[in-house]
């Protein structure tokens, strides 16, 4: 009770004020998304520790399948996985999730901004724990693409978590705790796959715990329902801790009056007040009409998921191809540990490195650069495949080398999109952060929806024999065509890291005056009792001076009167409420 009281304490009342006077806001602070007022809730462990689990059901659900989607596809199918036709089966497969997330993401953040953050979330969490069962159960091809759309149906909302973080973090802290979604991102990316690699076929395991039940009949179940259960203990704590950050409507007025209040403030410059008015004044959404560099962001990201995703499933392809055609010949368990161990990177550089990264070398450099690594050590896949033949460098090569692909390429990944996240959190400032993220979760998953089977379809023609650049030709295409989006939309990157820096100087610096403000306490139309007596000493120094100057000349007498009159009357005439002195 003591904590809420601390947060939500909205006014602070002066003894000689006919009003409240407001608090005045501090670097750091939170107040409405549109620029109230009102202070929000802060950002606390506990919600941060929410949140960061509901993004991790997020991962593990989109990461669950990877190690084992071709040989489902290929049982399903009766083909062998090197048939191309499994290839494209597979790209729609898992293409088909993110597809259903273009549909939902807009309309989960305007169910979000309409009835609230908890309830989009809960409702998604129950949809989660509900679907992956109903796959695991699944025994043909249509059963199974219906239990995946059911499941990207219900983890459309993963918007509405960066919705909640985005309203309770600022310039100082939002690079730390996105960069904690991206940690939690990273422990999915080590959870699905094991799951997905270790618990298919539970039959040929454990014979004695699960031969002759339903995991025998139904050997994808076991991870799915593991799933499903962490799934539903996610709700659970969701349920129980989970706060609100929806603004209320109803404090929206209080930002107009403390603008105005500001610009009231006597002495004040009313062009620099202006200014940082401006600066902090909420972007018109009425329009419908989304700022240029924020559309730019989106289409960035877009292009930077959709390699990301496309790069995933063209390397759990070209590595479960026999040797004889460039690949690894991996299987399910194998391709796991694999994408395991490239978790390792990204849990190291969220925890060690990006937060030191971001604070000394800003958020744009910081994007560049881990995209640079990104490309590069995607590019470079050819160097990998010559460890492949285990008769020339033996067994464990070839697992150093896919692993330091994955390594390297996770911990690149891990700081591009949190410092993406943050980008466009500051290019959505005073908007309806609900709807914004509906939106670039939207996009973002049309392309992941896309990405693999446009480019699964073009490593199946690329890997015949014949081909230029065989197998690598849409590696490398994707990587290419990805590079000079974010090329193109560097310069965006570039100019909200500098508005951001002047929002947050021109907050601090609003933040003195209106504290300067506070301390006189206000009355009737803005000037304070204090200031009104430190002008009228002023006034008579003034007078004072003339007086003296008044003695060297000879119409000195007429000067003084003439200069004090004129003085009393702009006092007289500044503020009526104000006594005279």
């Amino acid at each position: 009770l003591a904590q809420t009281t601390s947060v939500w304490r909205p006014y602070r009342t002066h003894p000689f004020c006919s009003r409240p006077a407001p608090v005045a806001r501090m670097p750091g602070s939170r107040q409405d998304a549109d620029g109230g007022g009102t202070p929000q809730p802060r950002l606390t462990n506990r919600t941060l520790f929410v949140l960061a689990a509901i993004n991790l059901i997020d991962c593990i659900n989109g990461n669950l399948l990877t190690p084992y989607v071709d040989e489902m596809v290929s049982d399903f199918m009766g083909l062998a996985p090197e048939d191309p036709r499994v290839a494209d089966v597979v790209g729609l497969f898992v293409g088909l999730y993110s597809i259903c997330e273009v549909f939902c993401c807009v309309l989960w953040g305007a169910f979000a901004d309409r009835y609230g953050r908890r309830p989009a979330l809960l409702i998604g969490l129950a949809g989660s724990a509900v679907a992956p069962i109903i796959f695991g159960l699944g025994k043909s091809l249509p059963v199974v693409f219906v239990a995946r759309a059911l499941d990207g149906i219900f983890c459309g909302n993963v918007g509405v978590a960066q919705t909640c973080l985005g309203e309770l973090v600022d310039e100082t802290n939002e690079a730390w705790a996105f960069g904690m979604l991206a940690l939690s991102f990273s422990l999915g990316l080590v959870i699905g796959p094991l799951l997905g690699g270790q618990l298919v076929h539970p039959a040929s395991f454990a014979p004695s715990v699960f031969g002759g039940t339903v995991f025998e009949t139904s050997p994808y179940l076991l991870p799915n329902l593991t799933y499903a259960l962490f799934a539903a203990i996610v709700w659970v704590i969701g349920a129980l801790f989970l706060e609100e950050t929806l603004p209320q409507s109803a404090c929206r007025h209080d930002s107009t009056d403390q603008d105005e209040r500001l610009l009231q403030w006597p002495g004040a410059n009313s062009e620099e007040a202006e200014k940082k008015q401006s600066l902090r004044r909420p972007i018109a959404t009425s329009s419908r009409c989304l700022p240029v560099n924020l559309i730019v962001l989106i289409v960035t990201y877009c292009a930077m998921s959709g390699c990301f995703v496309a790069t995933s499933q063209l390397f759990v392809l070209m590595v479960s191809f026999s040797v004889k055609r460039g690949g690894f010949g991996f299987g399910p368990a194998q391709i796991g540990f694999v994408l395991d161990s490239g978790a390792i990177g990204q849990i190291f550089t969220q925890v060690f490195v990006y937060p030191q990264l971001c604070e000394n070398y800003g958020l744009y450099r910081v994007c560049l650069v881990s995209w640079l690594i990104f490309v590069t050590v995607w590019g470079i896949f050819p160097l990998y495949a010559l460890f492949a033949d285990t008769s020339r460098f033996g067994d464990s090569w070839r697992y150093v080398a896919l692993s330091f692909l994955q390594v390297f390429s996770n911990a690149a990944a891990g700081m591009v999109f949190p410092t993406t996240f943050a980008l466009i959190n500051r290019a959505s400032h005073g908007m309806e952060k609900g709807t914004v993220y509906g939106i670039v979760n939207s996009v973002g998953a049309m392309t992941r929806g896309l990405y693999p089977p446009l480019f699964s379809m073009f490593l199946g023609w690329a890997s015949q024999p014949g081909r230029p650049d065989g197998m690598y030709l849409p590696l490398h295409t994707l990587l290419l065509s990805s590079t000079a989006v974010v090329v193109g939309g560097s310069r965006s990157l570039r100019e909200v890291s500098r508005l951001a820096v002047q929002r947050e100087e021109s907050a601090a610096s609003q933040a003195v005056d209106l504290s300067e403000a506070n301390t006189y306490g206000t009355c009737g139309n803005g000037l304070s009792l204090a200031h009104a007596a430190s002008t009228a000493t002023d006034i008579e120094a003034s007078a004072a001076s003339t007086a003296l100057a008044a003695l060297s000349s000879p119409e000195g007498a007429v000067t003084h009167r003439s200069t004090t009159n004129r003085t009393r009357l702009q006092w007289d005439s500044s503020d009526g409420s104000v006594p005279r002195t």
